[in-house]
């Protein structure tokens, strides 16, 4: 009992600094690509996108930690830079298929062409890619790797209803007109980041 407390406090721990602390959109701007584009395309849901995300980062760390010690153990550990970012991208791959199959078979079509666009656009992201390189860097086990996925996702979504709403607030006359649209969003975000960062006052390396 004592072994499964202090697992689910590991978990929630690592979770709590994903979402918070090490925000992965705003300390490294993991993913911010993605998500400015999708601000900007009516097809994409927010929550859709968000929630797809938050599966394929589990599914992809649960993946990618219990193939790596394989490929270490076949010899390629040498050449872990090349091959890790390679495994991830085919974890990521094995995921989208999964959910895809599944979702086709469990929603209707109309639900699934709404699902469809923000699902693929999380299958592959700089937010899924980049935290699972930290996960795997920093030596973390997998209880550890999850938490701090699920919690880099749901941080992933605090940040861009942060954005979204900073980016209504922001569009208005009292901007001067050089500055409107993106330059004024980016300058938004850099303030954010500012903010985030301050909370630790260092950021994870790779």
């Amino acid at each position: 009992m004592n072994d499964f407390l202090k697992m689910m406090v590991e978990f929630f721990g690592y979770s709590l600094v994903a979402i918070g602390a090490q925000n992965a959109i705003f300390t490294r701007a993991l993913g911010l690509s993605s998500g400015m584009r999708m601000l900007n395309d009516p097809k994409k849901n927010t929550f859709y996108f968000c929630g797809a995300l938050t599966v394929f980062q589990v599914m992809t760390s649960v993946i990618v930690y219990y193939v790596m010690p394989l490929v270490t153990a076949m010899g390629f550990g040498a050449y872990r830079r090349f091959v890790l970012p390679t495994i991830i991208v085919m974890a990521c791959t094995v995921s989208y298929v999964v959910v895809i199959t599944l979702l086709s078979r469990i929603v209707s079509k109309e639900k699934f062409k709404d699902l469809l666009k923000s699902v693929t656009s999380a299958s592959i992201t700089g937010a899924i890619v980049g935290t699972v390189l930290l996960t795997n860097y920093q030596g973390m086990n997998l209880v550890q790797s999850i938490g701090f996925g699920l919690g880099s996702s749901v941080g992933y979504l605090f940040a861009m209803l942060l954005i979204t709403e900073g980016d209504r607030k922001i569009a208005h006359d009292k901007v001067p007109e050089s500055l409107r649209g993106l330059p004024i969003t980016l300058v938004y975000i850099s303030v954010l980041a500012l903010a985030v960062y301050g909370l630790t006052g260092h950021a994870i390396a790779l």
